[in-house]
């Protein structure tokens, strides 16, 4: 994303509204604050918020976007992901170049894992929505999930990767 366009997102606009609401609401009920006084503050916040928190997003994603400009390759899919850990999900990114697929997280020490097609046994849709398997032989699986499973799996097909769909249980409707 570009820095203008983390101001104009509306997930960033409604949340910032929110967070005014919450103090100013809060200040008029639980203080002995005058209620206009309190509108004020809470208009305040919101204004900070809508500034705030697109920015600390956009700096929060710099490295991300310095990684995937330092890779030279067109990027097919760009997506945010969460992976499966052993302490829980890990947040990340999904990137699918001509040549390789690429899994960023911010939170491990080695930040990209890149895989080639043929450090992949074969890829799988998962049962339930939005999980995707990884499997880099029998034992070995990276597991994550995305809002649009569907495209990354048939992105992946186009491009010759192996990959594989479960029966799903929601086709039963």
């Amino acid at each position: 994303m570009k820095f203008s366009e983390f101001f104009t997102a509306p997930t960033f606009r409604s949340t910032a509204i929110r967070f005014g609401v919450i103090v100013g609401g809060g200040l008029a009920v639980f203080t002995n604050i005058d209620w206009r006084y309190a509108v004020i503050i809470g208009a305040a916040v919101a204004i900070l918020a809508s500034v705030l928190l697109p920015l600390i997003m956009y700096i929060k994603l710099l490295p991300y976007k310095r990684y995937k400009e330092s890779l030279g390759r067109r990027v097919l899919i760009d997506a945010p992901v969460r992976f499966l850990a052993k302490r829980g999900m890990v947040g990340g990114f999904f990137l699918l170049t001509e040549s390789n697929l690429v899994l960023l997280s911010d939170e491990k020490e080695k930040p990209a894992l890149e895989l080639t097609q043929k450090d992949v046994n074969s890829i799988t849709l998962g049962e339930d929505v939005g999980v995707i398997d990884i499997y880099l032989d029998q034992k070995q699986f990276i597991r994550f999930v995305s809002a649009i499973d569907e495209e990354i799996v048939e992105m992946l097909a186009q491009h010759g990767w192996n990959v594989t769909r479960r029966k799903d249980s929601y086709d039963h409707f």
